[in-house]
């Protein structure tokens, strides 16, 4: 056996379990890597070992009570602060073990020996949040955003029980390899010890207690105070430092605020709600994890006062979407959408198209009704191609900003086919007709990995084309010469062909406009419902290679062992070769039943739906433009980046609309 300082030796046998490792030690615990020896299971072991009460004796093993220990934790002879604290700690494994939630560890057992007492809990492969960060410094939105998804019910679970955290921090949030957060190192005894301690209370992280934390005694506690640690470690994800600790901020507050920190690069309601969530005084913050998870969804201040809605009669013989389920081949009668308003390259959605809306709405009402434009268009012209690979249209010289050299309106064919392809002429994009069916879109309640926004149901699409490619940096360019999709690291994303990304929601819907006005022709980005349909290509099942992940290279640019050699992540990856280290150019992969490339890995989607939780119809139409700041957008498919569980066709992940990635692109409809 190897001795380490104040350890258990290396290869000590506790109960059915050997110590192989030390993971962590601080004034209150240890907390070790054992392997149960009949199980061959791995387990993590936390000893219950406060400095400042307690030493090893000579035979390494037990623990003993030394002087300060042995004290009465009061002048009136309570109990010694030693067996004080042990009751605490074993009190907090009990509480723990109730608490039956995959956000947070799972207690498996714990017992008293050696003179104190264990608590063995699930090993996970992984690491802290605090060593992603060291490396990272700050998170895409996308990643914090999936990081809530995991945290804010897990606490909300905890807190239902009547217990709290209380050490929330970067080092107690551990990210899995499987791409989860858990939970764990809860501080509730080191709390109740610091009360008796003045050294004990320094094991709280400077920056991310609350100022009701400092206190000797535990008063103005709950769910408030978790929240402020949420806070400050969100504070840290988008900032890249660790906020100053709470007594500092007291009298003036040092602190910039996170929507002045990180304005521009993360969603309003994300930074609000991180302000909120850090206010000094408890009652200013967020009450509870469901008001704070409220937030997150949250429209600007005085938005709704600029968004008209024009609600519609329900009829109770559709589905929530809004669809009729119809057999599949049957086509329905076309939808009528409101045709959207052509906006620039830069979109700025608040400007004189309200007012012309409004005055519009205003002669509705005193002239009568009016006919809306359908967004669909009678084409009778065609035009077809069928060669492989994306083409670019010719370029005119050095370009500086959206061209507006108009062409001769021409169409794709008015009585496609399924499977044909129609080259638009400007820029060479190549599209494919998607004939008109049902499917089950979400996912089964048995699909690994799936997420409880995947609520499986029937939708009807009507036929429509779809672009055979993601959208490239050749392509993207006729519209914005100067976009630059940056790099990777050492590896480049601007090749030609390689799928254009940094493009936010509001821009891709721009140049979708813009090549609409530059051919006569319908184009925009696909709604949920028409991205999950012609992903499938008529599969049911969760990706085009099923469950063998040995086949996934073959049908996507995913995270593959090339990726991973080249630039390791803190979750698994696929165990084959796709040759790609970041995006592939386009069409590079397996074709999918409609003939259609790249619709999962290689770059996320954007869609034009606006995010609904529960699929309530907005999965099968397009935002209103006047919504923009007011709501999430849909992302789809996955990336080359992501964790494999994510790459499912039902996989689905809100964004905000100004939001840009290194590995989010968009494809385009064109309406028939």
């Amino acid at each position: 056996m190897i001795k380490k300082t104040n350890t258990l030796p290396i290869g000590y046998r506790l109960h059915h379990y050997r110590i192989e490792s030390v993971l962590g030690a601080g004034g209150f615990g240890i907390t070790y890597m054992a392997v149960h020896e009949a199980l061959r299971s791995r387990a993590a072991i936390k000893e219950y070992f406060p400095v400042e009460w307690s030493y090893r004796d000579r035979d390494d093993v037990n623990v003993l009570a030394n002087t300060q220990g042995g004290l009465p934790t009061s002048e009136a002879g309570e109990e010694a602060c030693y067996a004080w604290g042990l009751e605490r700690f074993l009190n907090e494994a009990r509480v723990l073990a109730q608490v039956n939630h995959p956000g947070v560890v799972r207690v498996k057992d714990f017992f008293e020996a050696n003179g104190t007492a264990y608590i063995v809990m699930d090993y996970e492969d992984g690491e802290p949040l605090s060593q992603l960060l060291q490396r990272e410094k700050t998170l895409p939105e996308e990643h914090i955003r999936r990081l809530l998804d995991d945290v804010l019910p897990a606490l909300e679970a905890v807190h239902a029980l009547g217990y709290l955290h209380r050490d929330l921090k970067p080092a107690n949030l551990y990210c899995r390899s499987d791409g989860r957060t858990i939970l764990i190192d809860f501080g509730a005894a080191r709390q109740a010890l610091s009360q008796r301690s003045k050294n004990i209370t320094s094991v709280f992280t400077v920056g991310y207690s609350p100022i009701e934390q400092y206190l000797v005694e535990s008063k103005g506690y709950g769910p408030w105070t978790d929240i402020y640690a949420v806070g400050a470690v969100l504070y840290q994800c988008v900032t890249g430092k660790q906020p100053v600790e709470a007594p500092a901020r007291v009298l003036d507050d040092p602190l910039k605020p996170a929507v002045d920190a990180a304005a521009g690069r993360y969603s309003p309601a994300l930074l609000r709600t991180i302000d909120q969530a850090m206010a000094i005084r408890p009652e200013k913050r967020f009450q509870t994890i469901a008001k704070m998870r409220a937030a997150l969804e949250a429209p600007p201040p005085g938005d709704e006062e600029l968004t008209i809605k024009l609600p519609l009669p329900v009829r109770p013989d559709l589905h929530p979407s809004g669809e009729k389920p119809r057999p599949a081949g049957v086509e329905s009668a076309p939808v009528v959408r409101p045709e959207p308003v052509k906006t620039s390259a830069k979109t700025r959605w608040l400007d004189w198209r309200w007012a012309a809306g409004l005055v519009a709405m205003v002669a509705v009402a005193i002239f009568g009704a009016v006919k809306i434009p359908s967004c669909s268009k009678d084409i009778t012209t065609s035009s077809t191609s069928s060669s492989k690979g994306p083409q670019t249209g010719p370029q005119t010289g050095p370009q500086t900003g959206p061209q507006t050299v108009k062409t001769t309106p021409s169409g794709p064919p008015a009585n496609p086919v399924a499977g044909q392809s129609y080259r638009d002429p400007l820029t060479g994009m190549e599209l494919v007709w998607v004939p008109p069916g049902c499917f089950a879109m979400g996912s089964p309640e048995a699909e690994r990995d799936r997420s409880a926004n995947e609520v499986p149901h029937q939708v009807c699409p009507g036929g429509f084309w779809v672009g055979k490619y993601e959208v490239t940096n050749a392509q993207y360019r006729r519209f914005d010469a100067t976009h630059d999709s940056g790099s990777y690291e050492s590896y480049t994303l601007n090749g030609a062909e390689q799928p254009v990304v940094r493009a936010s929601w509001q821009e891709a819907v721009a140049y979708a406009d813009w090549l609409s006005a530059q051919t006569g022709s319908r184009f925009r980005l696909p709604t949920e419902a028409e991205w999950e349909y012609a992903a499938r290509g008529g599969k049911t099942s969760s990706r085009d290679w099923g469950e063998n992940s040995n086949q996934a290279c073959r049908y996507a640019n995913i995270y593959d062992e090339t990726a991973r050699k080249a630039k390791p992540f803190n979750w698994a990856n696929y165990p084959c070769e796709d040759g790609q280290v970041v995006s592939a150019p386009v069409g590079k992969y397996a074709a999918n039943g409609f003939g259609l490339y790249d619709l999962l890995g290689n770059v996320a989607e954007w869609t034009c739906s606006e995010y609904d939780n529960t699929y309530g119809g907005g999965e099968t139409r397009c935002a209103d433009r006047g919504a923009t700041a007011s709501g999430r957008r849909v992302l789809r498919g996955g990336s080359w980046s992501d964790y494999p569980g994510l790459v499912r066709f039902a996989y689905r992940f809100p964004a905000a609309p100004e939001y840009r990635k290194f590995d989010l692109g968009f494809r385009l409809v064109l309406e028939p």
